[in-house]
């Protein structure tokens, strides 16, 4: 996967090249993402408000994070507002879950056609089934590089069969055009300005990776006073509540 260094490369490689193959709709949508580059938050909020549209979904949430992280925590989304559907924003859910890690290794959307009775999620079944979603379409976006974060397409109102277009579609909707649009917004100048210092950031990624203070401290070779002090200094700039807050702030910068 190509990473572009401007705005202007985006556009001509993912947008004026491949005009004749893009609906209106789809076009929009990336000429939309191109100008918010540098709000990487603001991109996926685009992105599913887009899909949710796009394939008359009740639900469309997505968020940040890596198949390492310990939990994986949605941070964005778009509900039907004629659903009273609950928030997936900051729900928490464990990302070593076969289910998640399932989402992560695929290099197509997930299908669970009924939320229900899928073995697929045993274990988490009953959270699931509390955020009413009763078929899903899950898939992550990433580069071979790295990854860099999940969407989940919900229908909550009825069971739904996703056709092979869709699937189609958002898979390469996820492939050739948001994951290196994310890519390029994470790694571009523009969105480089970490609050937290080399220190501070190598803490929080270990911490994201499921690490105690004690591991962390043996790992860097510091003390665990240290490792306090590191992660409470990331909480205090970043205004995070908690770690898992914190490791959800600060994933653009990983």
């Amino acid at each position: 996967m190509l990473r572009y260094a401007d705005r202007d490369t985006l556009k001509k490689n993912l947008l004026d090249k491949r005009r004749k193959e893009l609906d209106g709709q789809t076009q929009d949508a990336i000429a939309h993402l191109i100008l918010e580059l540098d709000d990487p938050e603001t991109m996926l909020a685009i992105s599913t408000r887009f899909i949710a549209e796009r394939l008359s979904a009740n639900r469309v949430d997505g968020g940040f994070s890596s198949r390492t992280q310990l939990h994986y925590c949605p941070t964005q989304e778009y509900r039907d507002a004629g659903e009273e559907l609950p928030s997936m924003v900051n729900a928490v859910f464990p990302n070593k879950h076969r289910s998640l890690q399932t989402i992560w290794r695929s290099k197509k959307p997930v299908i669970f056609h009924n939320i229900a009775s899928n073995p697929l999620l045993n274990g988490i079944h009953d959270a699931v089934l509390a955020t009413e979603v009763k078929s899903m379409m899950a898939l992550s976006l990433g580069t071979h590089h790295k990854d860099i974060g999940i969407l989940c397409i919900d229908q909550c109102d009825r069971e739904r069969v996703w056709t092979t277009k869709e699937q189609v579609y958002i898979h390469e909707l996820a492939k050739y055009i948001l994951s290196p649009l994310f890519d390029a917004s994470q790694t571009s100048a523009v969105s480089k300005h970490c609050l937290l210092s080399d220190a501070e950031l190598n803490v929080v990624r270990l911490a994201a990776e499921g690490m105690s203070y004690v591991q962390i401290a043996d790992t860097l070779h510091k003390s665990v006073r240290t490792i306090e002090n590191q992660l409470r200094s990331a909480r205090h700039k970043t205004g995070a509540q908690n770690q898992t807050d914190l490791v959800r702030r600060s994933i653009h910068w990983f």
